[in-house]
């Protein structure tokens, strides 16, 4: 028995923000103008990262009206390509792609927010571990109210945002904005280098727009999923890309790109450039709530994940859908990103070979809107992708597929933990087959 649809357009819509609006907007962008040398050119790779997470976005929407249930990937991957795909999909969801990113969230948090308050002495994890345990006591006990409080984290986050872009605009004329480049970015350009340059940074980029498809992870909690969730994904992720576009606007122009290229603290570099000591503890503020956010909504979406591997034989029948469910799928998510914050910090570095299998695993996931939908499309559902769904899922498998190359390509191990991931999940999946007696997925 699934929980009876509880979640709305609002809702949703604010689960997308809250997962693609982390830190990675306020860190990037150091690192990308020191490799592609100009305020314009990397502005255009944030607008290219958000025009690839928008096709993504209009092509989960397909996916969520084909099969309108909770589950992700996983879901997906097993009703067209069979159980061993939609396994490794979510093995990766369980081992890391949620579970890691809640536990480096947490930490960002707990890193910004602690010399805020003066907490800087406790004991490190303390205010990480405590912020999992509250949001997943949240999400497990308090649905509706943990729903109700990230909205208005959510909102307050936008608020604070806009504030920081309307004080920004207030000293647009008294303020030296400088759009000058680095020394050597003619030079780049004319050798050739600059094209593999912009790829790379729109590589960096897309991580930022990670978790425009969060909408999909409850759509069978969701109400009208066939109509609200791909809402959800389009519309907050024109308004996440229109946000970054205005706050990279002001992060690479407050300075000369002489002083902000190779800097992580570029947002922190640009407020205090803008507004001095206050306007620098205000994106701290943000980032806090950024992160805040992050680890409540991943909460929210990564344990439905593992109520529809049990439903289908390939996970403990004890976390299988129902009422009383989701307490234990969000109990087993928060402990095992506890963990991580706790025991295994280490594993935190692994996240950027992680990125890359997420996108090749999204990738795949958006190719099978180019099959027949025969089998898979639910009830009422179109049975055949639109002309937008098709172009906009080729685009996005394209774009998302050289991306994963590229970050193998700057990093081999990243092939190499891909490869390991797929190995134990294989070994894991065989254990639970043959657990099942070979008849997993003959249920749901």
């Amino acid at each position: 028995m699934s929980p009876s649809p509880r979640y709305g357009l609002t809702t949703l819509t604010g689960v997308v923000i809250a997962s693609m609006i982390g830190s990675g907007v306020f860190t990037t962008s150091g690192h990308s103008i020191a490799t592609l040398g100009t305020p314009v050119a990397v502005l255009c790779a944030w607008l290219a990262g958000g025009l690839v997470a928008l096709c993504g976005a209009i092509a989960y929407g397909e996916l969520a009206r084909r099969l309108p249930l909770s589950g992700g990937e996983y879901l997906y991957l097993s009703r067209t390509l069979g159980t061993w795909a939609g396994f490794q999909a979510g093995w990766v969801s369980l081992t890391a792609g949620f579970s890691g990113a809640i536990a480096l969230s947490a930490i960002v948090f707990e890193a910004y927010l602690a010399p805020l308050v003066g907490l800087s002495s406790l004991p490190q994890g303390s205010l990480a571990v405590a912020i999992i345990l509250l949001f997943g006591a949240g999400h497990g006990l308090l649905a509706r109210p943990a729903a109700l409080a990230q909205n208005t984290v959510v909102l307050i986050k936008l608020v604070v945002l806009l504030f920081f872009l309307l004080t920004a605009a207030s000293c647009w004329s008294s303020h030296a904005w400088s759009w000058s480049g680095l020394p050597n970015a003619a030079a780049n350009v004319k050798k050739g280098g600059w094209i593999l340059d912009f790829s790379r940074s729109v590589m960096w980029i897309s991580l930022s727009y990670a978790g425009f498809n969060a909408g999909i992870y409850v759509a069978g909690e969701t109400r009208d999923p066939e109509r609200t969730v791909p809402r959800s994904l389009w519309l907050g992720t024109i308004l996440v890309t229109l946000l970054y576009l205005l706050l990279n606007l002001v992060f690479v122009t407050a300075l000369p790109a002489t002083e902000i290229a190779g800097r992580q603290n570029v947002a922190a570099l640009a407020a205090e450039a803008i507004g001095g000591a206050p306007l620098q503890t205000l994106i701290s503020l943000i980032v806090c709530l950024g992160t805040l956010s992050s680890v409540a909504g991943m909460l929210m979406t990564g344990p439905r994940v593992f109520s529809r591997m049990a439903d289908d034989g390939l996970f403990p029948q004890w976390f299988c859908s129902g009422p009383a469910t989701v307490r234990r799928t969000v109990g087993l998510q928060a402990a095992i990103a506890t963990a991580l914050v706790l025991f295994l910090r280490d594993y935190l570095s692994l996240l950027d070979y992680l990125s890359s299998v997420l996108a090749l695993s999204s990738a795949v996931t958006v190719g099978t809107l180019l099959l027949p939908a025969a089998g898979v499309a639910g009830p009422g559902s179109r049975r055949f992708a639109t002309p937008v769904d098709l172009i906009s899922a080729g685009l996005y498998v394209a774009a998302t597929t050289t991306i994963a190359v590229l970050m193998a390509m700057d990093d081999p191990w990243d092939l190499l933990g891909a490869v390991v991931t797929v190995a134990t999940g294989t070994a894991v999946w065989a254990v639970f087959r043959v657990g099942r007696g070979g008849q997993a997925m003959q249920r749901g």
